[in-house]
C-alpha cells in the first residue's frame, strides 16, 4: 500500500526526460576550489538541460534554493511542471500538472524520518541541486581559459562519480566527449557552469546550463496549508 500510495512526483518528472530520450577582472587570483562553493550555507540556482535530437530540443528547467536540511524546486518540462520542498522534518512533493488529485489534495508529505538515508527520495532531491554539477566539477581537468574567472576543460565520461552525478539528470543516457566551462568570481565561488556532450552515435547532444546566486541567503520553505497534502504515515494512523 506504502509503495503504490508514495510516489515521487520530482522521479516522475525527470523520469519523462529519460523517456522522451528514447522516444524521440583580469589580474586577480581566482582558482576553482569547489570545497568553497560546496561549504556554502545556502546556495540559489537555476539549471537548464537541453538535449537536442533530429527532431528538436528539449529542456527541463530547475529554479530552486537549497542550504542544509531546506530545498525548494520547482521543475518545468514543457507543459509539464512540478514543485519540491524539503525541510528538516517533511519533503513536500506538489503533484505534476495535469495529475487530477481528489479533495483539494496538491501536495505529498512524506516524513524526513520514516525514510532511510539510501531512499530514493534523497537521491532524487540531491539531484535538484548544484551539488552534482560541483562532483563533475572537481572531475574535471580544468584550464584558465582568461583572466576573468573562466575555466575549461575535459571530463570523463565513464568516470564513476561523474557516471554518479548525472545518472539521474541525463535519465540514465551516456554522453561522451564531455566538456566543463565554469565562471568563477572574485569571492572564489562557482557562479556559472556549462556542460556539453554527445551520445556515442552523435544524434543526440546535451547542454547543461546552471547559474549559482545569492549565497549565503536564506531559505525559506513555506509548508503547503493542512488540507492541501496527503500524508501516508496520517493515514495508515487514522486507518
Amino acid at each position: 500500500m506504502r509503495k503504490a500510495t508514495v510516489i515521487s512526483f520530482a522521479a516522475v518528472l525527470l523520469g519523462a526526460l529519460a523517456f522522451a530520450f528514447a522516444a524521440a577582472g583580469g589580474g586577480d587570483r581566482r582558482s576553482v576550489d569547489i570545497s568553497r562553493t560546496a561549504a556554502a550555507p545556502s546556495v540559489h540556482y537555476k539549471l537548464a538541460i537541453t538535449v537536442m535530437k533530429a527532431q528538436g530540443p528539449m529542456t527541463l528547467r530547475i529554479a530552486g534554493a537549497a542550504a542544509r536540511d531546506k530545498l525548494v524546486a520547482y521543475l518545468a518540462l514543457g507543459p509539464q511542471a512540478a514543485a519540491v520542498m524539503r525541510d528538516p522534518n517533511f519533503v513536500y512533493e506538489g503533484k505534476p500538472g495535469g495529475v487530477i488529485v481528489l479533495g483539494g489534495i496538491h501536495w505529498l508529505r512524506l516524513r524526513v524520518d520514516q525514510m532511510p538515508r539510501a531512499s530514493q527520495v534523497f537521491s532524487t532531491l540531491r539531484a535538484l541541486t548544484p551539488l552534482p554539477l560541483l562532483h563533475v566539477v572537481g572531475e574535471a581537468k580544468l584550464r584558465r581559459v582568461d583572466d576573468r574567472g573562466v575555466f575549461a576543460g575535459p571530463v570523463a565520461y565513464d568516470d564513476p562519480i561523474v557516471r554518479v552525478a548525472l545518472g539521474q539528470l541525463t535519465g540514465g543516457f551516456e554522453f561522451r566527449g564531455l566538456r566543463v566551462r565554469i565562471v568563477v568570481g572574485r569571492d572564489g565561488l562557482i557562479h556559472h557552469f556549462l556542460l556539453t556532450g554527445r551520445t556515442a552515435d552523435g544524434t543526440t547532444s546535451l547542454a547543461l546550463r546552471a547559474r549559482l546566486f545569492d549565497f549565503g541567503e536564506p531559505v525559506r520553505v513555506r509548508p503547503p496549508k493542512p488540507g492541501t497534502f496527503m500524508d501516508p504515515v496520517l493515514q495508515n494512523l487514522q486507518a
